[in-house]
């Protein structure tokens, strides 16, 4: 295997057919199917994400963005295949892989290197790739419902707009999983001028569970979560405890906006999960 995709992308399978791909602090996902294999996410595409995936399958690849950002989507040029969008992400997706939008996260990131010093989250040259992210238009946009046959496995789409207007999520009816990457987890951010209101997220996770599901994936940990979970990020979105929320900055990520962290009601000590919310779209719905 080269070694630029050694440091870049660790590797563990979750299931039978399911791997989780981690690469500078983001979580993608490759499940294999018996005719084709779908990939859920692309990364900041720091290094070849396909050829990646490759070591493991090669089956032909359905390709997934679950929202536009820029941490999910940058390695969306390795693929020759058309990679599946929501219409309504496709300007975060175009403002989001601006080189100038690329440098901010990567100082970001390098932050957390200097921390985390055993591991390389940001290549020396990250500036070579951006062409190839900054002209990607290679799009099929999806809708709820549409269904995608992978031989013995069905990848169907759920529109779960909240952190963006596009957010999917991706259900996988035989495996009873469900990948809602950033969409819906245990610390959703709800301050981003792509996001939705509070109301309009509430009813995204109660659409989340009428699935038939026993198992969630997330974009930032490898953790299978269960429908307990989303019991609980159901609970902190229903009854958010904004007399013990705590302040946040918004930073680059949502110019003017100052966000609550906000637990639900009765986790006055903070243990459980969080949402992080602009106020102003806590009441208003619309």
């Amino acid at each position: 295997m080269d070694n630029t995709l050694k440091k870049t992308y660790k590797v563990k399978q979750l299931m039978d057919g399911v791997y989780g791909i981690t690469s500078s602090a983001v979580a993608c996902y490759l499940i294999v199917g018996k005719e084709k294999a779908c990939v859920v996410d692309t990364a900041y595409g720091f290094a070849d994400l396909k050829a990646m995936v490759k070591q493991i399958t090669d089956l032909p690849l359905v390709v997934f963005n679950s929202h536009g950002h820029i941490d999910h989507t940058g390695g969306n040029f390795y693929f020759d295949t058309p990679v599946c969008i929501s219409e309504k992400d496709v300007e975060v997706y175009q403002r989001h892989n601006e080189p100038s939008f690329h440098r901010y996260m990567e100082k970001s990131l390098k932050v957390f290197n200097r921390i985390f010093f055993w591991r390389i989250l940001v290549p020396k040259h990250p500036e070579e790739t951006d062409e190839g992210r900054m002209n990607f238009n290679n799009w099929h946009f999806v809708k709820d419902g549409d269904r995608f046959d992978l031989g013995d496995l069905t990848a169907e789409v759920i529109e779960i707009p909240g952190h963006t207007k596009g957010s999917i999520a991706i259900w996988f009816k035989e495996l009873k999983l469900i990948i809602t990457s950033d969409g819906a987890n245990a610390a959703t951010w709800l301050f981003l001028p792509e996001s939705t209101d509070l109301p309009t997220y509430i009813e995204s996770l109660h659409k989340l569970e009428r699935y038939d599901f026993e198992q969630i994936l997330t974009g930032h940990s490898l953790t299978l979560f269960t429908r307990k979970d989303l019991e609980k990020w159901i609970e902190v979105a229903e009854h958010p405890g904004l007399d013990h929320a705590k302040k946040e900055k918004g930073g680059d990520f949502a110019p003017g906006v100052l966000p609550l962290r906000v637990w639900a009601k009765d986790d006055v000590k903070h243990k459980g999960p969080s949402i992080v919310i602009d106020p102003e779209r806590i009441k208003v719905n619309g």
